[in-house]
């Protein structure tokens, strides 16, 4: 019976969520469709390029969701434990580097890609030791390294790293280190996205059918009613730092060695990727499956607006705009959802607290 009952619940959120969701795109397109038209431009053409337009390159549209997919689960991981992981682009030029070195010095793809993780993760654990013990703000700490890290890797790469041949592109990841392609007749697929697939898996996994996964969401939910379950919400919460920092490392590290197979001296490859993250992580719903499927809607986005802006002379402001509306459109109820959850959370929390006082 219990089950049963637990069964309909979740069909009635998910039937929920899924109304939630095509509402959402739909009020986006209408207002991309209503710009498009006060601006002059034909709506119904405008609106199939920029969700259908990149389907024209599905290998660079997927390749470019998993590199977005691991940024956003280094966002949505550590906020569901309530902190804000602002620095998963420097996580992600971190694991980028460190991935570049191992895979020139062991010549090991498996082995690039864990030390670009475990870059991520050690930068991922300074903010949340900051946050946690040191009552540093995890958003200000988290910029100011990302914007530190770019400028010493951008060095490192100008002065030290630099391809004699190509002084703007760093040395090449060694053709034996590199991540390979599968072709399905006329088409391939660099393997980073089937990879990205089986990390989105253990994310989930993580999350939900682990003690720790349990404790991140208890934690974010309320840190007093975690503590009153036994659970400590500040070592929780620099897990879940250290679990996202991981995640943004292996982004960059499966961008260098799976995809660019070098870094270029303004990180061009990996610019922006951390913050697109934090857009994507709301769209999916801060969980891993709803990650990995708005990822892949961003990247649609993104090559379909650039395919309007060439078969339709729309400026590319006028695009990112338009995808930014439906962004926002995909992202805001989430949002408020969780804001009021997490407000009549602490509201029973603190009846709670003061009827046992």
């Amino acid at each position: 019976m219990r089950s049963e009952k637990l069964a309909s619940w979740r069909l009635i959120e998910y039937t929920t969520i899924a109304v939630e969701i095509t509402g959402s795109i739909a009020l986006g397109l209408v207002v991309a469709g209503s710009i498009l038209a006060l601006l002059g431009y034909d709506p119904a053409r405008g609106i199939f390029l920029l969700v259908f337009g990149g389907l024209r390159n599905p290998d660079y549209l997927l390749s470019r969701a998993a590199f977005i997919a691991m940024t956003a689960l280094a966002f949505s991981i550590p906020l569901l434990a309530g902190v804000f992981n602002i620095g998963g682009e420097g996580q992600m030029y971190l694991g980028g580097l460190a991935a570049l070195l191992a895979a020139v010095y062991s010549g090991n793809a498996a082995v690039a890609i864990l030390a670009g993780g475990l870059a991520g993760a050690a930068l991922g654990l300074i903010i949340g030791a900051l946050k946690a013990y040191r009552d540093v703000n995890e958003v200000v700490s988290a910029i100011m390294l990302n914007l530190t890290l770019f400028y010493v890797i951008v060095y490192a790469i100008t002065a030290e790293l630099y391809d004699p041949v190509a002084p703007h592109e760093s040395i090449k990841v060694p053709k034996g280190a590199r991540l390979g392609v599968i072709r399905f007749g006329g088409l391939k697929l660099h393997i980073i996205f089937p990879l990205m697939l089986a990390l989105v898996a253990v994310a989930y996994y993580l999350l939900y059918h682990t003690k720790l996964g349990y404790e991140i969401r208890a934690s974010g939910f309320s840190p007093k009613a975690a503590r009153y379950a036994g659970i400590d919400p500040k070592k929780t919460s620099v897990y879940s730092m250290v679990v996202g920092g991981f995640f943004a490392g292996v982004g960059g590290a499966l961008n260098v060695v799976g995809f660019t197979y070098y870094i270029d001296n303004l990180l061009t490859c990996m610019y922006g990727m951390g913050f697109t993250g934090i857009g994507v992580a709301l769209m999916g719903r801060n969980n891993p499956i709803g990650v990995a499927l708005a990822s892949i809607f961003f990247s649609m986005l993104v090559l379909g607006g650039s395919r309007m802006q060439m078969l339709m002379r729309v400026p590319k402001e006028v695009a990112d705009t338009l995808s930014g509306v439906i962004i926002v459109a995909l992202s805001l109820p989430y949002a408020y959802r969780m804001l009021i959850s997490y407000i009549r959370i602490r509201r029973m929390v603190g009846v709670g607290a003061e009827q046992h006082s």
